[in-house]
This record gives structure tokens, sequence and C-alpha cells, in this order.
């Protein structure tokens, strides 16, 4: 029966590579060396591209994995208010330690417009906008792996989306690509 009622709900939408869809995730893959434990956070901008309707995201998964050293610890989303710049890049540490609330992904909603869609100047202030933040450790020191990159499935009035972004985390070590080791942090 729940099975009827999401399918009556729901209008599946296309799947959708990087940002050819209405959600855009902004930000760079990384990798950390082996020397190092981690856990780190990479953070990613969400927001608008096509329409003003909000999207739900309802998860994140990797599009695929390499090798089995990556250790997944979690992900929030946090909302950066105007003149904050644009989010926390890669830090050290997970949660990160930041002043913004973290929200849950699952039915976190975005809401903001893509910065770059409103012709603004070098010079103004940042927009409000919203941030993926990915918290990502090391299962042993011997051994490596990560994400070729991050799988995100979203609503849009009504049409499911699963959007697919090639922003690469890896634990660098034996069994992760050498081509998404190079330069580790």
């Amino acid at each position: 029966m729940v099975f009827l009622g999401i399918n009556v709900l729901h209008t599946f939408g296309p799947t959708h590579l990087h940002n050819d869809g209405p959600l855009v995730l902004s930000g760079a893959g990384f990798a950390f060396a082996s020397s190092t434990p981690g856990p780190y956070t990479g953070g990613y901008v969400l927001c608008l591209q096509q329409g003003t309707d909000p999207a739900i995201i309802e998860s994140i998964s990797p599009a695929s994995t390499v090798g089995i050293g990556l250790n997944y610890l979690g992900a929030f989303v946090r909302d950066l208010p105007a003149d904050t710049g644009d989010g926390i890049g890669t830090s050290e540490g997970f949660p990160p330690k930041v002043a913004e609330k973290l929200l849950p992904v699952a039915c976190y909603r975005v809401t903001h417009q893509c910065s770059w869609l409103g012709g603004q100047s070098p010079n103004s202030t940042p927009p409000a906008s919203a941030e993926l933040d990915v918290g990502i450790g090391r299962r042993s020191q011997l051994t490596g792996g990560g994400w070729t990159g991050y799988t995100v499935a979203y609503v849009v009035d009504s049409t499911q989306y699963v959007a697919t972004w090639d922003n690469g985390i890896y634990a660098c070590g034996q069994d992760a690509p050498a081509s998404g080791c190079l330069p580790p942090i």
C-alpha cells in the first residue's frame, strides 16, 4: 500500500549528470594522503539552476565505490547567511565546527537560486546559500578507496530526479585510483 501511495504522489523524472537539472552541486572533489587518518569534511554548495520550486533532497549515496578504505561518516546540510563566502571547501574534522546549525540531509529544501544566475558583479556580497557537508575518514592506514562521485535523489514539484556528480572523494592508499590522489591534502 505504501508503494502505491508513493507512485501516485511522485512522477519519476530524469536521471541527469552534473548540473543538467534543477539542482546544482558546486565544489571540488578531494583526496587525503595515506599518512593522515582524517576525518575530513567536504563542503559543496547546493542551489537551484532551473525554476523557483524548492528541491527536496531525499538521499545521498556514492555514484560508485573503489576499494574499501573510505569510511563514510555521514552528511549534513547547513544554511549559509549572506556575506559568509563560499562555505568550508575541505576542512579537518567531522562534523564540521561551524556557527550554523547542522541539518539532516533527508527532506532538506534547497530554495536558493545559484548566485551566478543573478548576474552579480564580482565585488558584490555573496548571497545566502546552502552547503552539503560530507564527512569521510579512513577505515585503516593500510587501505585506500573512495567514491567516484555523488548520487543525489531529490524531488521538485512532485517529480523525482536522480543526479550524479563526478566530485570524487578518496582515502589515498592501496586500491585508490592514482588519478584521484594527486595531490592529496
